[in-house]
């Protein structure tokens, strides 16, 4: 046997320190993979990059409800039966009650030509300027439902109507200063003969009512700006019913709601004014009901805010009803954005920690503009206080950290 074939017998002996390579290196990257995922799941949520983003604010107020109402009057003494029942929506000359003189009423004292001629002016101006609001509010409705074909027909109409208010106006200088979002008609002058009967008319199309509450002149869009709203909210408003089976001179017979806008008003606090404004969407819910609405105005009253809310949509029994509890929704309000976590509150000041080039903490005072469960929207770069003055603040693309309660001041993170 030669000694090549010897050579080819011997066993290879194993390379120990190329295994001992390949696991080191298998090793080093199992916890370099490991370490990129604490990375990743980890220490990206200790900190972030502070950016500008979009959140639904939302908050409950106790609203105020104004609203566009006409409230129907009679002269005439008599029996009344009613034939369309509370809250419906009725429009113009429809027939809503019946008066019949049975004999039993008592006479009245006629009114001179000059007081009824007076009083169809004053009546038929009542009726056209709810009529010329209601049109207003119908263009409005068709607008945001984008309904464009309708909204001719209103346009010619509202043209029409305002000839004749300006008419009204020039003639009878005393009616421009009317409340235009509030009228009072009166229907049928004199007295019914015994055995006569006297249709009763709906003057206008909204929703019918037989209740009252004493504030139909004075709680208006009308005096929005009038209205001390800090008073008003101690003041327990309560409707009672008008229906009754007779009528007497001057009885109050019904009210008409404009179903096509009402407003909603609430009280804010002065720092969320900006919530407010510039707003392209707001949604409100009143109990199981959700709403949308804009903003009509949003102003400082003294020490707090007023904001009017402008709704096209109704809500179960909102014709009688003066307050409601409505969550306000401003949506995709677009702000510096940071996680609720990241607030701490260190002597009354609200602020975050954002960490330096050098890796420590300092605390830096913010403005909350508004929350939900995880985020808020705070003011960026800058925001003024009273006390103050204007106060450095955070701004984008800066880096925060999470859970804020951990840490303090000075800290130092990796």
């Amino acid at each position: 046997m030669s000694a090549q074939k010897v050579r080819k017998k011997k066993k290879r002996r194993p390379k120990y320190g190329r295994i001992l390579f390949s696991l080191i290196f298998f090793v080093l990257i199992v916890y370099f993979m490991i370490k990129l995922g604490i990375d990743m799941f980890f220490k990206e949520h200790m900190t972030y990059l502070v950016s500008v983003d979009t959140l639904n604010i939302e908050k409950e107020y106790k609203t105020l409800i104004l609203r566009n109402e006409l409230v129907v009057d009679t002269a005439i003494a008599g029996q009344i039966t009613y034939f369309t029942s509370e809250g419906s929506a009725v429009t113009k000359n429809d027939q809503v009650a019946e008066i019949f003189n049975d004999g039993s009423t008592s006479e009245i004292v006629e009114a001179t030509e000059r007081e009824l001629n007076r009083k169809q002016i004053e009546f038929d101006y009542n009726s056209l300027a709810y009529d010329i609001e209601n049109i207003k509010n119908q263009i409005l409705f068709n607008l945001h439902n984008q309904n464009f074909d309708a909204i001719s027909s209103y346009k010619r109409d509202l043209i029409l109507k305002f000839e004749r208010l300006d008419k009204l106006q020039s003639e009878n200088k005393f009616l421009s200063n009317r409340i235009a979002s509030y009228s009072q008609q009166t229907i049928g002058e004199g007295k019914l003969l015994e055995g006569q009967k006297k249709a009763i008319r709906a003057p206008a199309s909204g929703i019918l009512t037989y209740k009252l509450d004493g504030y139909e002149s004075f709680i208006t869009i009308d005096n929005l700006y009038n209205i001390n709203y800090e008073e008003i909210s101690k003041v327990d408003i309560n409707a009672t019913s008008i229906i009754k089976e007779n009528t007497s001179q001057d009885g109050t017979l019904f009210k008409i709601v404009d179903n096509a806008t009402y407003y909603l008003v609430a009280i804010i606090p002065n720092e969320e004014i900006e919530t407010y404004k510039n707003v392209q969407k707001i949604s409100v819910e009143i109990g199981s009901e959700k709403l949308s609405g804009e903003v009509y105005d949003v102003f400082t009253d003294e020490q707090q805010a007023v904001v009017a809310i402008r709704m096209n949509e109704v809500f179960d029994g909102f014709y009688n009803r003066r307050w409601v509890d409505a969550n306000v929704i401003r949506e995709n309000y677009r702000g510096l954005k940071v996680y609720v976590d990241s607030i701490i509150n260190i002597e009354g000041q609200l602020g975050v920690y954002v960490v330096e080039i050098d890796r420590h903490l300092k605390f830096v005072p913010i403005k909350v503009l508004g929350y939900d469960d995880e985020n808020a929207i705070i003011y960026n770069s800058q925001f003024y206080d009273v006390e103050k003055g204007l106060v450095r603040s955070i701004k984008t693309n800066q880096e925060v950290v999470r859970n804020a309660h951990k840490y303090k001041a000075g800290d130092r993170i990796e």
